[in-house]
């Protein structure tokens, strides 16, 4: 006779052992007759250690169905149902391919970083870690990432989608920032954006974006007369609709903030191409704003946005498109940083394409360096460049404008920094320790003649058996793409970087 449970788990998936039991009782068996045949299951039914449920409870599931949809489905709605903080971590993880850089992890799964009778991130990620569900992983362009468990090239097969989602959010949160100070809803010069430092914050959460407001109604007066201004707070997703499970992790965030007496009043917004209808439901009946970037910006730049992540994906895949581009520039260029920012991420791509035509096929893009010796330290390089047994290239990427020059402060740290940082760690790294090193420094803006004096007297004293350094500016850049012999980069590269209204050799 099958075992009833298993039977159970393979109907309707992954469940708590109290559903179990209640479905028995339902079916004809007595309470502590079901509550014994769960107790007792085969073998082939798990359970999940290491989360608690309320009365005992504990997650079953099939050892085929572990790690499915079905399953973090089902291990999502259980704990959310008992106001899990596990809950609603995973929720945002699968709201978001179930991967999200380390760094974002406090900001989306709808804990405090410290706050008495709450979970912090750390300990949430610790837990749902120890438990066997979240990992820590490596990912290519994307840094050190927090994931849900799943198998093997799960997350490099998603990568380069959730890159060009997260540069396209950062698009979308120079529009919003914009919006807000243009606007006056917030104090002009504090709004704070994802990535900066210090990290957007209000209260005992940290957001994707954050401002001071002293509009009429956000301002509280207290018993002693003294002001308190008041917070905007804002988070973001792009790309699939939001679901109900998805926007929990925010709504909580915000339920929480409002019970604390010492924050003022805060304006919550939520940012997302789309909703499910329960989530928008959710968000307005707990007083949040579900906006989306058509109902903030209008019809143009929202296209814009959506065009933006799928030219990004394409350029990832050596797809570059300089049309395609000039759009991009024509509907997104009036968001004040937002030609900067797709200036740099454009020329990333243009760089490691070039590398891959030019040095080797073995390319790296946005790969943090931690060595584990010295002043502990952590530098980012834009594009890795590994002939196999040979040598190693990191190159640094400033994509300006060609009428530009770099400020010293920008290259002194990539000298200074980057390189010695980068070069611990490349001695660190088996694979890599015994390759010939170089560091490039590309950039389609000049150098003042102060940073050229400072690279001429670093390079004479660098001992070459160590590494060598390199400066690359425009020109010899425009040739190296030429040398690619392809359209689509060379056409990129003339109407983005190519100082066309001076003569060649005018760079500087």
């Amino acid at each position: 006779m099958p075992d009833p449970v298993e039977k159970y788990l393979e109907r309707y998936g992954p469940a708590l052992s109290s559903e179990v039991a209640a479905h028995l009782i339902k079916a004809g068996s007595e309470a502590p007759a079901a509550r014994k045949r769960v107790s007792r299951a085969g073998p082939n039914v798990k359970r999940l250690a290491g989360i608690t449920f309320p009365h005992k409870a504990r997650f079953l599931y099939l050892q085929q169905q572990f790690g499915s949809p079905s399953y973090w489905a089902n291990l999502t709605t259980a704990l959310i149902s008992t106001r899990s903080a596990y809950g609603y971590a995973i929720a945002a993880l699968r709201q978001r391919k179930g991967l999200v850089p380390t760094a974002h992890f406090p900001i989306v799964c709808g804990s405090p970083l410290r706050q008495s009778r709450h979970l912090s991130p750390e300990t949430v990620y610790l837990r749902l870690s120890q438990a066997g569900l979240l990992t820590k992983v490596t990912v290519g362009g994307l840094g050190e990432c927090i994931a849900l468990i799943q198998g093997d090239g799960h997350y490099e097969a998603w990568a380069e989608h959730v890159r060009a989602r997260l540069l396209t959010e950062n698009i979308l949160l120079l529009a919003v920032k914009d919006w807000l100070k243009k606007t006056g809803i917030v104090s002009y010069g504090k709004v704070a954006i994802r990535g900066d430092d210090p990290a957007p914050q209000v209260g005992t959460f940290l957001w994707d974006l954050s401002a001071p407001s002293y509009l009429g109604p956000m301002v509280r007066t207290g018993k002693d007369g003294t002001r308190k201004n008041g917070f905007v707070a804002c988070d973001v997703h792009l790309g699939e609709s939001m679901t109900l499970a998805g926007v929990a992790p925010f709504v909580r965030k915000c339920q929480t903030l409002r019970t604390l007496r010492k924050v003022g009043a805060c304006l919550q917004i939520f940012v997302a191409d789309r909703y499910d209808g329960a989530a928008f439901q959710l968000l307005k009946e707990n007083g949040i704003i579900p906006a989306t970037p058509a109902s903030l910006f209008g019809e143009d730049v929202a296209s814009g946005l959506r065009q933006l992540t799928s030219v990004l994906e394409n350029a990832a895949h050596s797809i570059i498109n300089a049309d395609q581009f000039d759009e991009l520039f024509s509907k997104l260029g009036k968001i004040e940083g937002a030609s900067i920012q797709l200036r740099g991420t454009l020329f990333e791509y243009l760089a490691a394409e070039i590398a891959r035509k030019t040095i080797s096929t073995d390319i790296k893009m946005n790969r943090t360096f931690k060595p584990t010796t010295g002043t502990p330290a952590k530098a980012e390089a834009d594009v890795i460049a590994i002939t196999s047994h040979q040598s190693i290239t990191v190159i640094e990427c400033k994509g300006y404008s060609p009428r530009a020059t770099i400020p010293d402060d920008l290259f002194k740290r990539w000298l200074h920094h980057n390189v010695p940082t980068c070069f611990r760690e490349i001695k660190e790294h088996p694979d890599w320790r015994n390759l010939a090193v170089r560091f490039e420094f590309w950039s389609t803006a000049g150098l003042s003649e102060d940073a050229l004096k400072l690279f001429a007297r670093a390079k004479a004293l660098i001992n070459a058996d160590r590494y060598s350094i390199e400066v690359r500016l425009g020109p010899e850049l425009y040739v190296n793409c030429q040398d690619t012999h392809d359209p689509s980069l060379i056409a990129a590269f003339e109407k983005h970087f190519l100082k066309v209204e001076k003569p060649p050799g005018d760079w500087h």
